[in-house]
């Protein structure tokens, strides 16, 4: 300004010098031969002043112009002792119009840059008055790099100060590599008092930008108030106060947008220093505030923001910069981030910040707190579970408290650290705490890293280590390791571990497992028909093991080594590999199973069946189970089971249907099915079916089936069984118990003598058996078994009763080892009670007796000893397995002796008794009681002579006992029962038949 000042006096002193005409001629000559196009006319000129019109620059882009410029001076000389010149007073110039232009290197005025030049080089008269200056109406037009800005004021300039200025800016966009404005209209002042000077600037804005950052339309207000400049030094020292206040209706920084954006800023310290190297050191503090922020994910219903410091300290120039300590405060209030929304959040932190050639730096340390919820899961719905509802009504309303976070950054970018836990406290009593961990920050550019562990309030006991995570446009990675124990529902007593990635986008969470993990759960709950104890490896799939989101969460996982007891069937599943899928939508808790191999073993106290191999698929759906499984035995089918039950009434079943089994020589075999069919000896051919359900609802378990015996053939113990059949009904598969007067029979069983006809009723309780009818026919007549109960525990005895009525006893002494030994014929009617135990069978008290004449005819070398005395005769005979010793030899007896071994060679009977004992060493006594006569094939009779009769000679020789003899003979006989039972049962070579009677003792 004061160039333009001297150009302009220098022009008027010239045109007075050569008045009017001559002084144009001489002022555009004058500065035309510096190179400077003008052009001037004058109105008046005199001793004491002038008024023209001036024009300096091209005539299509002059760079001042002037419409009127009154001028009044003095002139000086030697009159008044001064040397010649011109001594300005005031100048006033009306509308004069200014261009200039903002360059890299400062304002240019064009082609009048060396002239003003030139008089900034020359020495300023120091003893001379600066002039008044008066501008009215005057317009300046700064033209920039990204265009230009026209200025309308007026000012007032005394004694070289600027003492006011006052003014309008048409719009204008200003613009550089930091700032732009479009300013729509603006005012400027300027007042100077007492060598201070207070500028002012008070702009409506279009639109805006400060570094990254954009605003739309607002407004701009700028203060400043500082010592007056001392232009010959361009230094400033002393006070300064910088006050700046930006509105706007909206904002953006990349993905960040907002509305009402308010930014205020103040200074007040000390200036010092030339321009160039200015240095400010004082209290400064800034303010930001905006609504309906929003970014990728997550909005901000209103923020406020301050920072502080007391010891600001910048510095212009090179080596300059920022530094001081400050204090920062942030209150935000409704965050939301996809499912996460906070009512208000806060941070107080304090520290250093720096800004220099290398960047911004910042420590800052405090407290942080929030609260709010998230409602990742949903709202707590009136059919959730207990544990589901704690862990929504936890998540909708908690509170972060953090005392000690740790905001840093510089050259490793932002860090965030915690200096100690933070705590999340739920509405519900729930504690969340979060823990830093050594290795790496909270939050860093790089990544971060801590602990999480919760407890109480109803949820679950987490103790997660994410050893590394990072965010990347709203997106959450993590790998972490996880152990957990929790309740949902009828899933009770869960735990587990497992490690893996977290991704968290879009308000979706997932889990991807990178190993097996372990497994258990204590409980299916689904009351009497629970399922305990349950384990597995839970291993990855193609799908994340558990995603979150919208509310509902879901499981995927290849269940590997699975196993689970299943106390209302008494069975167990173990060895089970299966693909599940279980979860949480709208419809409630649901499960997927397909199990592709498992082993189901019985646990009842009586083993009801082997192991089988269970397939098939099993799902839970709107409280519904469902279920279609296949099991199996050795590659070959033997039964489908359907699985259903209703989780809000409670009931349910499982139905079981073998179809029809067919048992081969070659392939299916009953005693690979059950323990109860191990007693059948192999091979067994025929075939069977079976169907039963086992229902349950409040009142308990109900079960039920059904075994069809269409005809079975096979070996038993007593030999073998061809045609057996029947139909057995069961009222309960748990325990198995049946119906009574269940009825099988047999056609014929092939034992010591053929059995036919054989027919047994009964009933199977869940600790006994019981046996209300059995017979069987052999030899003629019929063997009767008494009603009796078998007790299941083979630890226990039990009693017994055959009842013999009308039976041929010859076919069965035909059919022992001694048949060569003994005849008989005799037809018995008896009881035979007995005692079967873990020693075997024993017979106590049994009576047969015959109930019609008979035969018996025992060789003499079967007996070991013969008493005889008068007319009765006692014997004993050893059985199987005892060789024959007689007592005396046969040429020693004498005739008694040996009249009872013919006695017994050929005995027709009357009447024959026989009692039936078991014997120490298990053997078998049976003692004869038989009255008859001697009846040998051809009459005998005994002649003697008279010698003989005087001499007794005849007791030294043999003599035949004369048929017709009266006999009463006892018979005491043994045999050795088990011995006898093992060689039959080997004899019948039954593979795989079960013992009915113990080896005997060594």
């Amino acid at each position: 300004m004061l160039g333009v000042v001297a150009v302009l006096l220098i022009a008027l002193a010239i045109a007075y010098a050569a008045r009017r005409h001559l002084a144009r001629e001489a002022l555009v000559g004058w500065l035309q031969g510096r190179g400077i196009e003008a052009d001037a006319s004058f109105e008046a000129l005199g001793p004491r002043g002038l008024v023209g019109e001036l024009r300096i620059g091209p005539a299509e882009s002059p760079i001042i112009t002037a419409a009127r410029a009154e001028v009044s001076y003095r002139l000086t000389g030697p009159w008044r002792g001064e040397a010649f010149g011109v001594e300005i007073a005031r100048i006033r110039l009306e509308r004069p119009d200014i261009r200039i232009q903002l360059t890299e290197r400062g304002v240019s005025l064009g082609q009048l840059d060396p002239l003003i030049a030139d008089f900034r080089a020359r020495p300023a008269r120091a003893d001379g008055p600066a002039p008044e200056i008066v501008v009215e109406d005057g317009v300046l037009r700064v033209t920039h790099a990204s265009g230009q800005a026209v200025i309308h004021a007026d000012a007032h300039m005394s004694q070289g100060v600027l003492v006011s200025l006052s003014g309008r800016m048409e719009p204008t966009r200003f613009e550089t590599a930091a700032l732009m404005l479009d300013i729509a209209d603006a005012r400027v002042g300027l007042v100077t008092r007492d060598s201070r000077t207070s500028l002012s600037f008070v702009g409506a804005l279009k639109s805006g930008r400060l570094g990254e950052a954009t605003f739309g339309a607002g407004a701009l207000n700028l203060a400043a108030a500082a010592a007056y400049p001392d232009l010959e030094a361009q230094a400033i020292d002393g006070p300064v106060v910088l006050v700046a206040d930006l509105n706007a209706a909206e904002v953006s920084h990349g993905e960040i947008k907002g509305e009402r954006l308010r930014l205020n800023g103040s200074f007040r310290g000390e200036a010092q220093g030339a321009l160039d190297r200015l240095s400010l050191r004082g209290r400064t503090s800034l303010t930001a505030s905006g609504e309906g922020l929003s970014t990728a994910g997550a909005s901000l219903g209103a923020i406020e923001m301050s920072a502080a410091s007391d010891d600001l300290a910048w510095r212009r120039g090179e080596g300059g910069g920022v530094t001081g300590a400050v204090r920062t405060s942030l209150q935000a209030e409704d965050v939301t981030s996809g499912d996460l929304a906070l009512d208000r959040a806060s941070a107080n932190l304090d520290g250093a910040a720096a800004y220099d050639a290398e960047g911004f730096t910042l420590d800052l340390s405090g407290p942080v707190a929030a609260a709010g919820g998230w409602g990742g899961l949903g709202r707590v719905a009136a059919d959730d579970f207990p544990e589901l509802a704690a862990i929504k009504r936890a998540a909708a309303d908690f509170s972060l408290a953090a005392a000690g976070v740790r905001i840093g950054l510089g050259n490793n970018g932002l860090q965030v650290g915690l200096a100690q836990s933070a705590t999340v406290r739920t509405g519900s009593g729930a504690l969340v705490r979060v823990s830093p961990r050594p290795d790496a920050p909270l939050y860093g550019a790089q990544g971060g890293a801590l602990n999480i562990s919760t407890s109480g309030g109803g949820l679950p006991r987490i103790e997660a280590q994410v050893a590394g995570y990072n965010l990347n446009g709203g997106t959450l990675n993590a790998t972490t390791r996880l152990a957990f124990e929790t309740d949902l529902g009828p899933l009770r007593g869960m735990k587990g571990e497992t490690q893996g990635r977290l991704n968290v986008t879009n308000g979706r969470t997932a889990f991807l497992a990178s190993a097996c993990a372990p497994f258990e759960m204590a409980r299916l709950e689904t009351g009497d028909t629970s399922v305990i104890d349950i384990e597995a490896q839970l291993c990855p799939t193609d799908q994340p093991l558990v995603v979150v989101q919208g509310g509902q969460w879901v499981l995927d996982a290849a269940a590997r080594a699975a196993s689970a007891d299943i106390p209302f069937l008494q069975a167990r599943a173990s060895e089970a590999a299966a693909d599940l899928r279980l979860g949480a939508n709208r419809g409630g808790l649901f499960v997927e199973a397909k199990v592709d191999r498992a082993t189901v073993s019985d646990t009842s106290p009586e083993p009801r069946f082997h192991p089988l191999d269970l397939t098939g698929v099993a799902g839970l759906q709107a409280d519904a189970w469902t279920g279609a499984l296949d099991l199996a035995s050795g590659g070959y089918q033997v039964a489908e089971v359907a699985l259903r039950h209703n989780g809000v009434s409670g009931t349910g079943g499982v139905s079981i249907d073998t179809g029809t089994l067919a048992f081969t020589a070659e392939g299916l075999q009953p005693a690979a099915l059950s323990p109860l069919a191990e007693v059948i000896g192999e091979p067994v051919e025929g075939t069977v079916l079976f169907t039963g359900a086992i229902d349950w609802n409040a009142e308990g378990v109900q079960s039920h089936g059904r075994l069809d015996v269409p005809s079975l053939d096979f070996k038993s113990p007593a030999g073998a069984v061809q045609g057996l059949s029947g139909q057995i009904d069961f009222t309960s598969l748990v325990p198995l118990q049946t119906a009574p007067d269940q009825t099988l029979t047999a056609d014929v069983v092939q034992a010591l003598a053929p059995l036919t006809g054989s027919k047994v009723i009964f009933q199977l309780l869940p600790d006994e058996l019981t046996l209300s009818e059995g017979a069987f026919e052999v030899g003629g007549g019929v063997v009767r078994i008494a009603p009796m109960s078998i007790p299941l525990d083979q630890t226990q005895s039990w009693r017994g009763e055959l009842v013999i009525e009308a039976v041929q006893l010859s076919e069965f002494v035909e059919a022992t080892p001694f048949a060569d030994r003994v005849d008989l014929d005799a037809v018995v009617s008896g009881r035979l009670p007995f005692v079967i135990g873990p020693e075997g069978i024993t017979f106590i008290q049994g009576k047969l007796t015959a109930i019609a004449p008979g035969r018996l005819s025992i060789r003499r070398e079967a007996l070991t000893q013969v008493d005889a005395t008068g007319g009765a005769a006692t014997a004993t005979a050893e059985g199987l397995g005892d060789q024959a010793v007689p007592v005396a030899q046969a040429d020693q007896a004498n005739a008694a002796v040996d009249f009872a071994y013919q006695a017994m060679e050929d005995l027709a009977f009357d009447l024959l008794d026989a009692e039936v004992n078991s014997l120490p060493g298990g053997r078998l006594g049976v003692l004869f009681k038989i009255r008859g006569e001697h009846s040998p094939p051809q009459r005998q009779e005994i002649r003697l002579t008279l010698g003989e009769l005087i001499s007794r000679s005849f007791l030294n020789r043999e003599l035949p006992l004369p048929s017709g003899t009266k006999v009463d003979l006892t018979l005491d006989t043994s045999l050795n029962l088990n011995e006898l039972l093992a060689d039959y049962a080997a004899a019948q070579d039954v593979d795989g038949s079960g013992a009915v009677q113990p080896p005997a003792p060594e």
